[in-house]
């Protein structure tokens, strides 16, 4: 009598959980459903670009969209492979030296001789010099082919008080003039 009182309880237990998942399901995608509506009246309120970058996204899938791992795409990316720039998950993406590669371009980073191709000191002032680099750096992966990476060094100057930064671009040693070349275009 008393295993049979166990096991009414144990079973009504499982079926509570059973049901409270299913309801708690129910009201996430409710949820969602209506976190993803644009409400006609409100529309209005919105800049026209905006207007439409909101039609964009309403069809896009978050599986699609760049922020998630090209090779697990349920995954956000955590962090930017040096080389393609590319978002990948944690079982992706592999850190090395001060940087971060993913599978396919770790490969490429330890069995290839590196070269210094260009060094640029930048500042906080003029950062635009900066930006045109990794742009190239981008520029040269996508269109050429051929893959590249920055460093970040930092130079502590004590006698002025502040702190010198360079971005150091490399690139494979059989690719230095190419990219010297492609640069200077």
């Amino acid at each position: 009598m008393e295993n049979t009182a166990i096991l009414l309880i144990v079973i009504t237990n499982i079926f509570l959980v059973i049901i409270l998942g299913i309801l708690t399901f129910i009201i996430f995608k409710l949820f969602k459903n209506q976190a993803q509506k644009i409400i006609p009246g409100e529309i209005d309120k919105y800049h026209p670009d905006i207007v439409s970058r909101m039609k964009e996204m309403k069809g896009a899938h978050l599986q699609q969209s760049n922020l998630f791992c090209p090779n697990h795409k349920e995954e956000p990316g955590e962090a930017p492979c040096a080389i393609c720039d590319k978002l990948f998950c944690k079982s992706c993406i592999r850190p090395f030296k001060s940087l971060h590669f993913c599978k396919e371009h770790l490969q490429l980073i330890m069995h290839n001789e590196w070269e210094e191709v260009l060094t640029l000191k930048t500042s906080t002032q003029y950062p635009e010099e900066g930006v045109r680099l990794y742009e190239s750096k981008k520029f040269l992966f996508e269109e050429s082919q051929i893959p590249t990476y920055i460093e970040t060094h930092y130079k502590i100057n004590i006698d002025q008080d502040y702190i010198e930064t360079y971005l150091v671009l490399f690139s494979i040693k059989e690719n230095t003039e190419a990219v010297r070349s492609k640069l200077s275009e």
